[in-house]
């Protein structure tokens, strides 16, 4: 047993190193900050501001300056190649939720798990849409009425649960039954055939009928019966 202990305690070291290298080896989730609306001033800068914060909290942004100032909303004197995303940026309303295929198509450009929408209604307001699931967060944040600790924490948090979605299986596609289509019919089958097909039976039971009746008159017509006699009445006559 004692020869033993050595080992143990070896692999009870190991262990935990084994588990912090593994923790270290996943990076942390990718956030890129938006700003939809008019982008005055202000909403620039609180835009960049945020993300600097969540970049010193531990957080990864786009490593292009020159993206991330497209999604400021801050104007480019030269052709960098990012028109259509100003475009979409240009696109988004006040109410974010009714431009979700443009959110996600932003953050797939930006390689984001998630996006900083930074947006104002009276309040400069904070939210975090997730890009694979195309939908928004629940919760806002007020700026203002916000600090630092707060708003990583309220990010931070969101921003690793988008993480983590991309890594879930997604369900297999829906298996449709193939589509049998009906044998054609014959292209010289006209509906004036189809409507005989269904009408024959009536038609041969009325030519059956038809001939019977034929058949009792012409044999009435040629039997020898001596028909019954006819009285005349003859006026004056006794």
């Amino acid at each position: 047993m004692r020869r033993w202990l050595p080992i143990l305690l070896a692999l009870t070291w190991t262990f935990p190193v084994l588990a912090q290298e593994t923790d270290s080896a996943k990076p942390p989730p990718k956030v890129a900050t938006v700003v939809a609306g008019d982008p005055d001033e202000t909403l620039r800068q609180t835009a960049a501001f945020i993300e600097s914060e969540v970049v010193v909290a531990g957080l990864r942004a786009p490593t292009d300056p020159t993206l991330r100032a497209a999604m400021r909303g801050e104007p480019s004197a030269e052709d960098d190649g990012l028109d259509g995303l100003r475009s979409l940026r240009r696109g988004l309303g006040f109410d974010p939720r009714k431009d979700l295929d443009a959110y996600r198509r932003i953050g797939i450009i930006a390689g984001a798990d998630a996006l900083i929408v930074v947006h104002r209604e009276g309040d400069i307001l904070v939210e975090v849409f997730d890009v694979s699931a195309a939908q928004f967060y629940e919760g806002t944040l007020k700026f203002d009425d916000s600090e630092t600790v707060g708003r990583v924490e309220f990010i931070e948090s969101r921003a690793e649960q988008a993480q983590l979605r991309w890594a879930e299986p997604q369900p297999p596609p829906a298996v449709t039954a193939p589509v049998v289509n009906e044998p054609e019919k014959p292209a010289d089958e006209s509906r004036a055939k189809r409507r005989f097909k269904k009408a024959w039976p009536y038609l041969l039971a009325g030519a059956l009928l038809a001939a019977g009746v034929t058949y009792l008159i012409i044999d009435r017509r040629n039997t020898d019966e001596v028909r019954p006699p006819l009285l005349r009445f003859t006026p004056g006559e006794e």
